[in-house]
Formats: C-alpha cells, structure tokens, sequence
C-alpha cells in the first residue's frame, strides 16, 4: 500500500489515471456488445468493481440483502494502477483499443 511519507496517507491515484480509466469504459461501452447488448460505461464500472475487488452482501431495513460492488477509489495508485490495467487487458481481449490517449 503506497503511503505518503510525510503524513502516512494513502496515495491515491492520479487524476490522470482516472480520466483513462472512464475512456477505457466509455470505449468498452462504444465497442464491445456481449450478444450484441450496448451497456453503459457506468454498468461497466460496476461490473468490473464486483468482479475484480469484490462486493459485499448489505443487508436493508427491509430485511432484503442486495449486493454492493466495492469502490475503486479505496484503492491506493498501485492497486488502482493493477486494476485499470486488468480492465484495460479485458479490453483488448476482446478487440476494442484506445484510439489515443487525449493530451
């Protein structure tokens, strides 16, 4: 876990790795349709943060548990780092690629 070295808090990832992250999304969303379904960048988020962090069961008052994806941004930049990298892998598995990187 990557840590500030002055006040020991976790670095967390970069604005930039972030604006990459959701035009890796918001590509997969444009190009990749599993049995020809579009599915937004935002389901994607989901579906890879239930998939590669986790989720956990919450139980409502209603006595009904739902399932919640874990969040990404409790990722440190190196976990954050991995994981943007696996989505982006995923990604290209399957065809899609970045067109370029905006500067």
């Amino acid at each position: 876990m990557e840590r500030c070295p002055t006040c020991k808090r976790r670095i967390r990832r970069t604005s930039e790795a972030n604006r990459r992250y959701w035009l890796v999304l918001h590509t997969i969303a444009e190009k990749v349709k599993p049995e020809g379904n579009q599915y937004s960048a935002e389901c994607w988020h989901n579906y890879f943060k239930m998939k590669l962090i986790g989720a956990d069961d919450v139980k409502l008052p209603n006595g009904k548990v739902i399932v919640v994806p874990k969040s990404s941004a409790e990722l440190d930049k190196g976990e954050f780092h991995e994981y943007a990298e696996q989505v982006e892998a995923w990604m290209n598995e399957r065809g899609a690629f970045l067109e370029e990187m905006p500067a």
